[in-house]
């Protein structure tokens, strides 16, 4: 039996630069010119093409060069791929995966939106792309925690959508968390998604400054209109982003930033925290006591100190004293309706 030819350093070099050389012809590199480049006879050339065919393939195991014909010359050239979004069953499975996490949108205009946004990529894909998809729907599966129920809210998504396309001011009758309402002259900026709920950021003419509204608040909304009739624009601001506006925040809360130190009080709680990013700023170390500790700095701790509590016994703040004594009041009234039980 015939052993097979050794690859050498020559070869290695001349397989790179043929790789190399496809990329400056997109449109495909022929074979005559191939040999010319490289100074390799054809049956070389076609030991090269099988080794890449096998070599280099794509996470489907799909070889990524392929050989095409240009007239009466066989051209060698990387296979095309579809570049709309639907083009692979990777990329489609990466939408999928993230139209799962708004779920919590069901009966909304953004929900139908996204369903039509998934039926024309589907649509597009060739029939061994979508047979590669069979079973998405129990592949992919996010579990949203506390989702707000936003199916009476439909009319109030749709007008804000396209308001916030179109740049046109907003007349918001809000009820406020416990009914306190104010109406507000509002320049929508950007619709946020936080923990299952929906939130507006924009400019408040009450307020003098850009505030945010949950949407499930809102009793009423319209758009503005001048003395015409005709709807009322607002220029976008060139600097604002919303980003800039949470940025240190523990949540959508804002506050005075304020330096925290919390106590860990077990390693499996350790462990938990240490996966997540809890805050920007988080810093781990140890306190003089030994045990591990969590530092950020944030600006407001109304949030904070929301999460402190759900984490009962196995999180203790340290300082600063005033959010020390917060949580400690309010575990304290929370322990009181359970005493009956614990005698």
């Amino acid at each position: 039996m015939r052993k097979s030819r050794k690859p050498s350093y020559g070869a290695a070099t001349r397989l790179a630069r043929l790789v190399l050389g496809l990329a400056e012809h997109p449109f495909g590199w022929s074979f005559d010119a191939i040999r010319d480049e490289l100074r390799i006879s054809e049956k070389t050339l076609i030991r090269y093409v099988r080794a890449c065919r096998d070599q280099l393939v794509d996470w489907n195991d799909e070889p990524l060069l392929e050989i095409a014909r240009r007239g009466n010359k066989r051209v060698l050239r990387f296979v095309e791929r579809d570049a709309t979004l639907g083009g692979t069953a990777y990329a489609v499975a990466s939408l999928y995966f993230t139209l799962t996490l708004l779920r919590f949108l069901e009966g909304t205009v953004l929900k139908q939106g996204v369903e039509e946004l998934w039926e024309r990529v589907y649509r597009n894909l060739s029939a061994r792309e979508r047979l590669r998809l069979a079973d998405f729907d129990r592949k992919f599966h996010a579990i949203p925690y506390a989702p707000k129920d936003y199916s009476a809210h439909d009319e109030t998504l749709d007008l804000i959508l396209r308001s916030l396309i179109g740049c046109h001011r907003l007349e918001i009758d809000y009820a406020g968390l416990l009914g306190e309402g104010k109406v507000h002259g509002f320049d929508p900026y950007t619709l946020v998604a936080y923990r299952g709920g929906l939130y507006l950021l924009g400019f408040s003419d009450v307020y003098d400054k850009v505030i945010y509204l949950a949407i499930e608040r809102i009793r009423g909304i319209q758009r503005f209109k001048d003395a015409d009739g005709a709807l009322v624009r607002f220029a976008y601001p060139a600097g604002y982003r919303p980003e800039l506006l949470t940025d240190g925040t523990f949540g959508l809360i804002s506050g005075p930033e304020t330096e925290v130190e919390l106590r860990i009080r077990n390693a499996t709680t350790e462990a938990h925290l240490r996966e997540r990013q809890i805050h920007p700023t988080q810093r781990f170390g140890f306190g003089e006591d030994g045990r591990p500790t969590l530092t950020m700095t944030v600006r407001g701790t109304t949030e904070l100190a929301i999460w402190i509590l759900s984490m009962g016994p196995f999180v203790e703040v340290v300082r600063p004293h005033a959010l020390r004594r917060r949580v400690a009041e309010q575990l304290s009234e929370a322990a009181s309706l359970y005493r009956e039980v614990m005698t």
